[in-house]
């Protein structure tokens, strides 16, 4: 007897579970039917069909300002300072004395040697005259002149000392800071003042690698100045290294800049360097979009089951970019048909319909 009940209990789950399964699998189908009935996902989008075209390529690098004279004053020889003749900021022009050492015992040294040197050339004018007159011998002549020389020297040897010690502009200079005060001590080739020569042009230098290094001199470089205009500033290269450096195996260049008010030496900009002409595909910038996984656009074929095309995902090599084109190195040929703008509605394999872009109204790019 409990058998039989434990068959019609099975009996009736399973004649539930039929039902139930039924009535999922109606709802199943209903449901396809009803998405059957919409039209295919699709997006209209603006095409272009991509031809190759020679572009100037460029790099984007770091270079330095650089002052085309600049000093580091240093004293030749040791002693104490007399006179400090330049204030740290001032400009100073060529020849203006900045640092007195004390010189008072090589000046009065110089007198006594001025005073030698023309006894010895009184002594020989006067055997000279003599010697004319056959009163003396030759060779005392050649001695007094000998010892006219000597004493002569002695005089330029303590002018040069003099000069040592009168430390002089050796360029129109803006003056450095520096502590330097008088009755200090300085031993010798002491670092004293930095002097920044005045020009009307600056120079840029900057590296770069050998599979980039062929700039030629005479190419024109952009500099980007934080803080100035929008605009690039031209500078023009002047010469380039004859070897490569030993550290970073770049080859360094140097470009001529105008002067330019705020720029001063030392200061960094950001160079855009021409390298050559290369093969490139420019496309709208909408058209290069950009993932996780990297650049790409989308390439449409023609759907061969209807009107439209199929979106398919191509990765791309990008280049360069700005607001309206961006270049693409490697990802595309020729004659194929990329989606423009609204491709960033795109998946891949969707399918895509082709929009003609509205005419702008005349009058209307100057209103916008």
């Amino acid at each position: 007897m409990n058998l039989r009940r434990w068959l019609i209990t099975l009996s009736v789950c399973l004649l539930v579970l039929a039902a139930l399964a039924g009535i999922k699998y109606q709802q199943i189908r209903a449901a396809i039917a009803l998405g059957e009935s919409f039209p295919e996902p699709s997006a209209s989008v603006e095409t272009q069909r991509v031809a190759r075209s020679l572009a100037a390529s460029h790099v984007a690098i770091i270079g330095e300002i650089v002052a085309p004279e600049s000093l580091e004053l240093r004293n030749e020889l040791e002693g104490r300072v007399s006179a400090v003749a330049m204030t740290p900021g001032s400009r100073v022009r060529r020849g203006d004395v900045l640092l007195q050492f004390d010189i008072s015992e090589e000046q009065a040294r110089l007198e006594a040697a001025k005073a030698s040197a023309a006894l010895a050339a009184l002594n020989l004018k006067r055997l000279q005259q003599l010697l004319s007159n056959n009163s003396v011998s030759r060779d005392r002549v050649d001695q007094a002149r000998a010892e006219s020389d000597i004493a002569l020297a002695n005089v330029r040897q303590l002018e040069a000392t003099i000069g040592k010690k009168t430390l002089r502009a050796p360029f129109d200079a803006v003056v450095g800071l520096h502590d330097i005060e008088a009755g200090e001590y300085l031993a010798a080739n002491t670092a004293i003042v930095m002097l920044m020569g005045v020009n009307d042009f600056l120079w840029v230098d900057f590296n770069l690698p050998l599979a980039q290094a062929s700039v030629d001199v005479g190419a024109t470089v952009e500099v980007f100045v934080a803080g100035h205009a929008d605009d690039a500033l031209k500078a023009r290269v002047i010469a380039r290294n004859s070897a490569v450096s030993p550290q970073s195996r770049n080859l360094r260049y140097r470009a001529r800049l105008d002067a330019v008010p705020g720029i001063p030496p030392g200061s960094v900009v950001n160079l855009r360097v021409p390298t050559g002409e290369r093969s490139v595909i420019r496309v709208p910038t909408p058209a290069l979009l950009h993932d996780d996984m990297g650049s790409y656009v989308f390439v449409l074929a023609a759907d061969e089951a209807g009107e439209g095309y199929r979106a398919r995902r191509r990765p791309v090599q990008p280049g360069e970019e700005d607001a309206n084109l961006a270049a693409v190195l490697a990802g595309l040929e020729d004659g194929e048909t990329i989606a423009t703008h609204g491709a960033f509605k795109l998946r891949d394999g969707m399918r895509a319909l082709v929009r003609e872009r509205a005419p702008r109204a005349a009058g209307q790019g100057a209103a916008e």
